[in-house]
């Protein structure tokens, strides 16, 4: 019962429609009291959602229990404990009261949001600057003042930081202390170069929104690395059949900033109420997964697909419809033949431009030279958000 009355509170507060923006790196040294912590990706903090998170280590070191069961982290100190699930993406405490700051996977660890954590067991938090970097510093009763902490560690914290930056200077970071690296890269296997192409077009979109169609796969992390170099963000049509979702990667997706929304499989005999049940299941898993809803849909073979009597069903459940207008045929072109035929519609074009994007190993290295045009063109490009106006072919503009 009490795993039912949590996921139905974070149910609730998904309807908020809120999305996680990108982890930012803006802090990237933890201190415990008066000490340092090494600096690498498993111990930088990240922000999720607004919020601050560490590895759940940070507080056992300060005398936080901790135990792992069925996939629950379980912390507990001073007679608090909080309980936390990052499959099911709840937390609740020993009162049963949920919250809406669960934890994450990352870097082969769970992080956990520092503001919780620290009201429930007792500690202080702060956030110190020093050489246009930020020091979180997580303390108990114990530690010295702030001020006395940046004075006694300024020069170890700006060689710390000037160490990091120099071994993590290489595109492949290959001195990184993380002792859970990122798989490498899925390459397009063809040897053809990016071809040049026209750095003067007399026409240009007016935006540009990625839109990557289908089930996240082997590929799907060198787009999100790739889209997370360009500092892009774009919009992830998930199949409504969850049993394809690769979880993990559709954390990531919401966890950096990326709409996730949802593609349909429907034709003009498709029942309505069979849509929106379908679209239910998939928002219900998404909500455990992420803690967001999504109210974003797109249809495989597109909305005039639909009846009208289909898209007001959809519309009157609050989604929005989108198209994309141009696929970029990365789906059975080279990357090569694909960014061609991109950019050669985006010279002919002063319009508004959803570009269909897939999975396929061409992808990422789309993804890059397609960010790279964008940014050289100076094209207004961002994710597809619910109050944007949507783009189809039924005009849906409310």
């Amino acid at each position: 019962m009490r795993i039912k009355k949590i996921i139905s509170c974070v149910l609730c507060a998904a309807l908020l429609l809120t999305f996680l923006p990108a982890p930012a790196h803006a802090v990237t040294l933890t201190a415990i009291n008066d000490s340092i912590l090494p600096l690498d990706e498993s111990t930088m903090p990240a922000r999720l959602g607004g919020e601050t998170y560490v590895p759940y280590s940070v507080f056992t070191t300060l005398g936080v229990s901790a135990s792992e069961n069925d996939g629950v982290l379980d912390l507990s100190a001073n007679g608090e404990t909080l309980s936390f699930s990052t499959a099911e993406g709840y937390v609740y405490d020993q009162n049963l009261n949920s919250y809406s700051t669960p934890a994450y996977e990352m870097n082969g660890t769970v992080y956990v949001p520092v503001k919780l954590c620290c009201a429930k067991f007792g500690f202080t938090y702060s956030s110190l600057t020093l050489q246009g970097e930020n020091v979180l510093r997580v303390a108990d009763g114990s530690a010295q003042s702030d001020s006395a902490f940046i004075a006694a560690h300024t020069k170890v914290i700006e060689n710390t930081i000037d160490n990091y930056k120099d071994n993590t200077s290489g595109s492949d970071r290959s001195n990184n202390t993380n002792t859970n690296p990122a798989p490498a890269k899925p390459v397009d296997n063809d040897t053809i170069e990016i071809p040049k192409v026209e750095e003067k077009p007399a026409k240009k979109p007016v935006r540009v929104y990625l839109a990557y169609y289908g089930a996240p796969n082997e590929n799907t992390a060198a787009v999100l690395d790739n889209l997370h170099d360009a500092g892009r963000q774009a919009a992830f049509f998930l199949p409504t059949d969850t049993s394809k979702w690769d979880d993990d990667l559709v954390r990531r997706i919401a966890a950096e900033g990326h709409t996730a929304a949802f593609l349909l499989q429907a034709d003009s005999k498709t029942d309505g109420a069979d849509m929106l049940a379908d679209l239910a299941a998939a928002n219900e898993r998404l909500t455990l997964l992420t803690g967001v809803a999504a109210r974003i849909a797109a249809n495989q073979s597109g909305s005039d697909a639909l009846t009208e009597a289909q898209r007001s069903v959809l519309i009157g459940a609050g989604y929005r419809l989108w198209d994309a207008g141009l696929d970029s045929g990365d789906a059975e072109k080279n990357a090569a033949e694909a960014y061609t035929q991109t950019v050669q519609y985006f010279a002919s074009t002063s319009g508004v431009v959803v570009v269909r994007l897939h999975h396929s190993k061409a992808t990422p290295r789309l993804t890059e030279a397609l960010c790279s045009y964008i940014g050289r063109q100076g094209i207004s490009a961002g994710r597809i958000t619910y109050s944007a106006a949507p783009v189809n072919s039924a005009s849906d503009t409310r």
